[in-house]
Formats: C-alpha cells, structure tokens, sequence
C-alpha cells in the first residue's frame, strides 16, 4: 500500500511541478528520477553479480572436495585400479577446470592452474 502511495506522491508531484513552474523543470524532475531508478537497477545488478560470483567459487570448490573424496577412495586396496572410479576421478578434474576456465573468464579471479594429466603437465628437457 506505501508503495502505491509513493508512486501516486510522485506522478502527482511531477504534474504539480509543470503546472506550476513550467515544462523546463518538470523535465530535470523527470530526469533525476529516472538517474535514481537506473542507480537502483545497477546496483541490483552488482548485488547479483556478486552473489553469482560467490557461488560459482563454492560449486568449484565442492567438486573439488568430491574429487578428493573420489582420489581417497580410488586409494583404497580394495578399488584401487577399478576402471570406473578413475573415469570418475578424470571427469571431476575435466569439470573442475571447466569452473576455473569460467571463472577466469567472466571474473576477476587469477586461479593456479593444475594440469589433468601428466600429459598436460610441461616437460622439461635436458639438453
């Protein structure tokens, strides 16, 4: 109800102003209220940005938890070389550095890379 009477304040302010003063400063009134609903909306828009941010890094790191858990496991004498576990253990590195690619690319987030594989490791040579 307070905000229907805010809305009603406000147009019946604006019409009062051009009545009264003339069309010139019904038309800075306009503006200012339309600066102030575009701040509004920007900051809305942080807000999600920054909640969205929050919560890519907390899905990355549960995977990465998971990931561990997998690893432990995959340890374990009784499954240790179980073909499904490692597929397992490969997929969660996949999915972890599909997060960090994302967040590096939509955030300002410098994150340490770590390789899938030895094969993505780099070499070094002697020479």
């Amino acid at each position: 109800m307070n905000k229907y009477l805010f809305y009603i304040s406000v147009v019946l302010n604006g019409i009062l102003i051009m009545y009264v003063t003339g069309v010139i400063p019904f038309f800075l009134y306009l503006s200012i209220l339309i600066i102030l609903g575009l701040l509004w909306y920007i900051k809305n828009l942080l807000e999600k940005y920054s909640a969205l941010e929050e919560d890519i890094v907390l899905v990355t790191e549960k995977i990465e938890e998971f990931s561990g858990h997998l690893e432990n496991i995959y340890g374990l004498e009784m499954y240790y070389g179980d073909d499904n576990l490692e597929s397992l253990i490969e997929h969660s590195k996949h999915l972890i550095n599909e997060f960090v690619d994302f967040q590096e690319k939509y955030f300002d987030i410098e994150v340490d890379f770590e390789p899938d594989s030895e094969e993505e490791a780099p070499s070094q040579t002697e020479e």
